[in-house]
């Protein structure tokens, strides 16, 4: 009997790589049919220099986009992703395409501004820990752009992650109030950042007034604040 551990999902372990070169042929083979696509759509609406026009210099009978969105509709695919096809066959020309590189990571590489860095990126495949190999990934590429990833792995990583998942102020104000409920997290805010975060939430006059008769309602928090407050009245000795 097949033990659980050498299982991935529903398959083993043997079967499961099978299935990983298999679908690395077909991956090419996705590859290469997108960039011919992408230098059809090249051929029917060649880039043109911002503010351009034809090199022929005749009046144009389609705008770009209509002329793509013509390609588009008679192929039978959507004209934003014949566009993202163009623009990355133009970024990569023909010699320049890493074979075993999927078109996804041309993608995000096309974004690297100078040619030269650009051929020179896709030749230095990240090192990948799980594998132990050097390979790409799309969050590999994305981390030589400077692209948010899908899977955070570093400490910079992973507060982006929780900082676009709390851009909603009460879905902020909620995580905040968890996290704060974790002693292991709040012995590493400073007293001075919890001074801020208190001023903060108690700028409405009526929560502060709450606060405040709480805080003095505890012994050590009231004989501290009245000796600071009145030291010249004989307070501190009660």
């Amino acid at each position: 009997m097949t033990d659980v551990s050498e299982r991935i999902g529903n398959v083993t372990r043997q079967r499961y790589e099978q299935l990983v070169t298999q679908a690395k042929e077909l991956i090419a083979q996705v590859a290469r049919a997108q960039f011919a696509l992408g230098d059809m759509a090249l051929e029917v609406e060649p880039m043109r220099p911002v503010g351009g026009s034809m090199p022929n210099g005749t009046d144009d009978l389609f705008t770009v986009t209509e002329s793509l969105q013509l390609f588009a509709d008679d192929i039978g695919v959507d004209r934003r992703m014949m566009e993202d096809w163009r623009y990355t066959a133009n970024r990569w020309p023909n010699e320049r395409r890493k074979d075993g590189v999927s078109f996804t990571v041309h993608r995000i590489l096309a974004s690297v501004v100078d040619d030269d860095e650009r051929w020179a990126a896709i030749e230095d495949a990240p090192f990948n820990p799980r594998t132990g190999a050097r390979q790409w990934t799309p969050d590999g590429a994305k981390r030589v752009v400077g692209q948010r990833v899908d899977r955070p792995v570093t400490v910079d990583e992973k507060v982006q992650a929780v900082a676009d998942l709390t851009r909603d102020n009460e879905v902020a104000a909620q995580v905040a109030t968890d996290l704060l409920k974790r002693p292991a997290v709040t012995e590493h805010v400073t007293p001075a950042e919890k001074v801020r975060v208190v001023t903060e939430l108690t700028r409405d006059d009526t929560v502060a007034q709450q606060v405040t008769t709480d805080l003095l309602g505890r012994p050590d928090v009231a004989r501290k604040t009245m000796r600071d407050d009145y030291p010249d009245y004989g307070l501190a000795a009660a």
